[in-house]
């Protein structure tokens, strides 16, 4: 098959997913951003466009400083995530030596997400409550006496939550990336006297750092679109960005939420952006 024939095959195969990309995704977002320009009194398509909602969003300290918690806890989550990934990617790889059990124990990991997201959060409030199983583990211990009123309702919680969700997004493309990496790298290193953590520092990190990037874009995304955990462990004591456009929607303040969606797309974008200024993540498959 000619290299004009392959891509024309390629360019209408692609059609099918681009038009349903476009219609799914591309027009919404369109959309959202032109209702975030309505001005006026009346919600109508014949509003005329203004710069109105964006100023009263901007205007209102509370609203800034949901953007900033926003933020910080995506950062709490991802270094948390990234870590604990990385451990498990790191032992699903370097210790476990044979593939039918690196394959059992990876589908253990893997087996409790098929259920939604909104189950699992729901699954941590008999946990985390006063009468949860953490507390009752804590107290037959013998570490605390009384129950602690911490876990439950409050950002600890819904960090707990948040990290047991998405911790695997951040192992799946390290453990790609860990096992195209050459054992005989590290056998290398090590004949040359190199302890092992220099070995791991400046051989294994170096060529996983992508992996470690498309998982943290991962979670990252995820934290920062997450409402129903925090909605479900934190209450209605605590908010982050996308519970401000699903309150605001049900309110009927259809133009805030339309700015607050932006500006949530706005951040998320703004993440992968510099995502990729670290690391060419779109080399993952080439290697």
């Amino acid at each position: 098959m000619s290299t004009i024939r392959s891509k024309n095959v390629a360019f209408w195969l692609a059609v099918p997913a681009g038009g349903w990309m476009l219609i799914s995704v591309v027009l919404p977002t369109l959309l959202i951003l032109w209702v975030s320009f309505w001005g006026g009194r009346t919600f109508s398509t014949d509003s005329p466009l203004t710069l109105e909602n964006y100023l009263r969003f901007f205007s209102n300290a509370s609203y800034l400083s949901l953007v900033g918690r926003t933020f910080l806890q995506a950062l709490i989550v991802m270094a948390i995530c990234g870590t604990l990934g990385y451990c498990i990617a790191y032992f699903l790889v370097a210790k476990v030596r044979k593939a039918a059990w690196r394959t059992a124990i990876f589908l253990a990991f893997i087996i409790p997400f098929w259920t939604s997201t909104l189950i699992r959060a729901i699954a941590w409030v008999p946990f985390l409550g006063v009468n949860g199983v953490i507390n009752h583990a804590l107290m037959s211990s013998g570490l605390i006496s009384r129950p602690v009123e911490a876990f439950l309702y409050s950002m600890t919680g819904v960090t707990m939550a948040q990290v047991s969700l998405y911790t695997m997004l951040a192992a799946g493309p390290v453990v790609y990336m860990l096992a195209a990496v050459p054992f005989s790298l590290r056998e290398a290193g090590m004949t040359l006297k190199a302890p092992p953590l220099v070995v791991f520092w400046r051989i294994v990190f170096p060529l996983t750092l992508p992996g470690v990037i498309i998982g943290q874009v991962l979670v990252f995304l995820n934290v920062m679109a997450d409402f129903a955990t925090v909605a479900t462990i934190g209450g209605n004591k605590f908010a982050l960005l996308g519970n401000l456009v699903l309150n605001f929607y049900e309110g009927s303040q259809i133009r805030l939420a339309a700015v607050a969606a932006v500006l949530l797309m706005g951040c998320m974008l703004l993440g992968v952006v510099l995502a990729l200024r670290v690391v060419d993540i779109r080399r993952l498959g080439a290697q």
